[in-house]
């Protein structure tokens, strides 16, 4: 490792976990402090960063650390995250809002219909909002509380003292640190998307609010004189109360993949190893509600017969084949490539891009 590869890791290691808003300020100070140290007291550059420690010590200096559920080097992702899941409280409130209040309404018009919408969307919009923001924030604060629990056990552990030993080996414990142990700076082409996560983000805390308080939504609707109908659903509502939990934590383990992804950013061992445990999981999950649980409405197909008239579904129609096994095992084959590709993808810019010390 050269000298100027040594001190762009450390400054790196450093300046991520500062508040975002004073790493090019702290970067460009630590940067001159280097220079400056390396100059006036005639040492290498790794004597210098020695003498300035392990780069999380060092970044203390630039932060008020307390003791607290969320520390700083955390605190910026949980808040990020914490604004995506809200964005999907809300438009998944507002959807069912919406949807709701037309249930309870007539279509006349009148100033009573008028009324009724405006009673169920506002009723709805709020238990929706509330109820989920307990959910969702729950569930992210418990994710970035336990990481922040995590490192302060890390740094609880005693700490000796480096050797001249342990620099010659490049061995490294975990109760010390020497210059050598910086891991490199990231491959841009190991860099992950923070819009892909955000997307995935906001779609799952959209979809697990809506299934959590409007299941039935997922479904086919009818639109009459009077007032909107939901007609049919693609669930197996009978059993919710079995299917939900499930559900539920499948799309919580996919919440927690994403969100070390962001917090990361970028393909490394634990992001490789989150992407296969979570999708396994998921594939786990999908095939206990496929092939064990009645997640899909049986009747669905049928139902949409009536509604519509149709004496019979056209060759190659999905709602043909509804109510045998080949639906589910089609919707499953789906789950299980989707799953396959995205682990695959992972270990792949992982081994060949995230290469870590």
């Amino acid at each position: 490792m050269s000298e100027k590869e040594m001190i762009e890791r450390y400054i790196y290691e450093v300046v991520k976990k500062v508040p975002q808003t004073a790493r090019e300020e702290i970067r460009m100070e630590l940067q001159a402090l280097i220079e400056d140290m390396c100059g006036e007291e005639e040492r290498n550059v790794e004597e210098v960063l020695q003498k300035l420690g392990d780069p999380a010590e060092f970044a203390k200096r630039y932060r008020d650390e307390n003791n607290c559920l969320i520390g700083p080097e955390y605190y910026d992702n949980y808040m990020w995250v914490l604004k995506l899941a809200m964005i999907g409280i809300a438009i998944s409130a507002v959807v069912s809002a919406v949807i709701q209040g037309a249930f309870g309404a007539g279509g006349a018009g009148t100033v009573g219909d008028i009324v009724d919408f405006l009673t169920g969307f506002f009723v709805e919009l709020f238990t929706t909002a509330v109820n989920g923001a307990y959910s969702v924030v729950g569930i992210v604060t418990i994710i970035f509380a336990v990481m922040e629990w995590k490192k302060v056990k890390l740094d609880m552990k005693p700490k000796k003292d480096w050797t001249v030993d342990e620099l010659a080996a490049n061995a490294v414990s975990v109760k010390s640190w020497t210059p050598s142990s910086l891991p490199p700076i990231p491959d841009k082409r190991a860099v992950i998307s923070r819009g892909d996560s955000v997307v995935s983000i906001v779609f799952i805390s959209i979809f697990a609010v809506l299934l959590v308080f409007a299941p039935e939504l997922f479904g086919a609707f009818r639109l009459d004189r009077e007032k909107v109908r939901v007609v049919t659903s693609i669930f197996n509502l009978a059993e919710w109360n079995t299917l939900a939990p499930i559900i539920l934590f499948c799309l919580f383990i996919g919440m927690i993949d994403e969100i070390i992804r962001l917090v990361t950013g970028y393909y490394c061992k634990a992001v490789m190893w989150s992407s296969i445990i979570c999708n396994m999981i998921q594939v786990i999950g999908a095939v206990v509600l496929l092939k064990f649980l009645p997640l899909l409405n049986p009747d669905f197909g049928e139902e949409i017969k009536a509604l519509t008239g149709v004496k019979e579904f056209a060759r190659g129609d999905l709602l043909r084949i509804w109510g045998s096994g080949t639906m589910q095992n089609i919707i499953l084959a789906v789950i299980c490539v989707i799953s396959f590709i995205e682990i695959g993808v992972t270990v792949y810019k992982t081994l060949k891009y995230g290469k870590e010390s």
